[in-house]
């Protein structure tokens, strides 16, 4: 008996005696084509583009390319100083708007048209045997004011500058509306700067305690005045042109 041939001597027996087939040829083609198409992708990408141009051509080229550049580098200062003009003209305009929105503020405060919130004090005089009259509290308006109060309110009602106190028969009134006792204060502003002028001697509240009148100050970090004064409308006086 003979001993079996080793398989890769049968593997390469086969190779050796493959028969040749129609597709091997079609293999080979394609793959010279690829060949070919690789190695004129190879020549095509590091060839130089400027090979063949003349030196009268590169120097025309080059002094083109200088004048693009300058073009580019003066269109870019004017659009940086467009830019600069612009941020500093918006500026302006953002600077402006918000002075007016202060001062708008300011003013809507002052007249007491909006409802404002702040630190303060409340003043409660409750009135005692004797009537209090409006010349006192015309006094503790005026201390208030003196002291840097930015609101007042008294029993409801906004006391701004055009506001006024009177007593009649029928009793306490601010600005022609009624109010009585207890006669509570609302008062924003540096309680450490007000409180100090109301209580000092012979000032407000010592003349409405000679009336009998109890009076109770708390300073409170937040005091909230909701009230507003009425609008009024001026019919003589004009702005200044």
């Amino acid at each position: 008996m003979t001993e079996p041939k080793p398989a890769n001597q049968r593997r390469l027996r086969d190779i050796l005696t493959v028969r040749f087939r129609p597709i091997h040829l079609v293999i080979a083609l394609m793959m010279l084509a690829l060949g070919f198409a690789l190695v004129s992708q190879i020549k095509i990408q590091s060839s130089d583009p400027l090979d063949g141009v003349q030196e009268d051509e590169l120097v025309l080229l080059l002094d083109q390319l200088t004048q693009a550049e300058e073009q580019m580098r003066d269109e870019r200062s004017v659009l940086s100083d467009q830019l600069e003009k612009l941020q500093s003209e918006q500026s302006q305009e953002q600077a402006a708007r918000e002075s007016a929105l202060r001062e708008l503020r300011q003013a809507q405060i002052l007249g007491g048209t909006v409802p404002v919130e702040g630190p303060g004090l409340i003043m409660t005089v409750t009135e005692g045997g004797t009537p209090i009259s409006e010349g006192k509290f015309v006094t503790v308006l005026g201390e208030l004011r003196n002291a840097g109060a930015e609101a007042i309110e008294l029993n409801g009602n906004r006391v701004v500058a055009s506001s006024y106190i009177t007593r009649d028969e029928s009793g306490m009134k601010v600005s022609g509306n009624p109010i009585s006792s207890p006669y509570v204060w609302k008062i924003i502003g540096d309680a450490d700067t007000i409180q100090p002028a109301l209580e000092i001697a012979k000032g407000a509240t010592s003349q409405l305690r000679a009336s009998e009148a109890t009076i109770d100050i708390t300073r409170a970090d937040l005091v909230t005045i909701d009230s507003v004064a009425p609008t009024q409308n001026y019919t003589w006086a004009e702005p200044v042109e």
